[in-house]
């Protein structure tokens, strides 16, 4: 069994707040045994100006990312959390994972926010993931971010390819119906793959907050209400392999008759 830790936090503007924001939590969740603490989506600096994205972003062998691997390496936690990354003179929307005091899986959002009036391809280049299959104890996951959820392919994608957990980190907008949409999706693509989904979803400034942990079967079993905290959960494989032996939807698809 893991731990974890989500949190749902206000967005900063500053570099080195959100540091020592991330050490304090982090110190914080170790301190409750968690063993991997999670941060919303543009947790290293928020802005819809790409003027602030181009000044500020980092790439991933940079000042922000090697502060993390030390707030790992000194509180023997994991981390993951969003950043604005640089790289080849495009800008991305990022999520990394550190453990160990090293940065061992990023990945880049594949589907940005084009949507209910909003263009985030003004101001991020289109990742195609990596969508690699991470470890933290037992547990195989896989990282995705916000409008992700929006794109069942990416969730079977990993369900497929033997992941126990997808971890969505998030700044979802809040809107007519908006919650609501969160909430359903949530539960729905956890239902449908039969994995934890874990989430670190931003509060304030225009955000919904609403950070969820979701069983295989599709319940939230946990999640924050409408202030800023951190709150822990358990992923057990054997709680993955009692949904499966009752609901084994993966054994039985039928990709034959499919054309995706």
């Amino acid at each position: 069994m893991v731990k974890i830790a989500l949190t749902q936090l206000k967005p900063v503007a500053d570099k080195d707040v959100s540091l020592r924001n991330i050490e304090y939590y982090a110190g914080t969740a170790a301190a409750n045994s968690a063993d991997l603490i999670v941060f919303p989506e543009y947790y290293m600096f928020y802005s819809q100006y790409k003027d602030a994205i181009i000044k500020n972003a980092e790439a991933l062998n940079g000042n922000y990312i090697n502060r993390l691997k030390e707030v790992s390496r000194t509180n023997k936690i994991g981390i993951i959390t969003g950043i604005n990354e640089v790289y080849d003179h495009n800008y991305y929307d990022t999520a990394v994972y550190v453990n160990d005091g090293e940065l061992l899986n990023y990945y880049r959002k594949s589907h940005l926010y084009d949507a209910f009036g909003y263009r985030e391809s003004d101001i991020y280049t289109y990742g195609n993931g990596p969508f690699k299959i991470s470890k933290i104890g037992n547990i195989n996951f896989g990282m995705l971010i916000c409008y992700d959820i929006r794109f069942p392919e990416v969730f079977r994608n990993y369900s497929l390819n033997d992941a126990d957990m997808v971890i969505l980190i998030s700044a979802w907008f809040a809107g007519p119906m908006k919650e609501e949409q969160w909430l359903s999706l949530v539960s729905t693509r956890a239902l449908e793959n039969t994995t934890y989904l874990a989430t670190s979803n931003m509060i304030g400034g225009g955000f919904t907050g609403i950070t969820t942990f979701t069983d295989p079967i599709g319940a939230i079993i946990n999640r924050a209400a409408e202030d800023e905290d951190i709150i822990y959960s358990i992923i057990d494989t054997d709680r993955i392999s009692t949904v499966r032996k009752k609901m084994p939807v993966l054994k039985q698809r039928r990709p034959e008759l499919y054309k995706l």
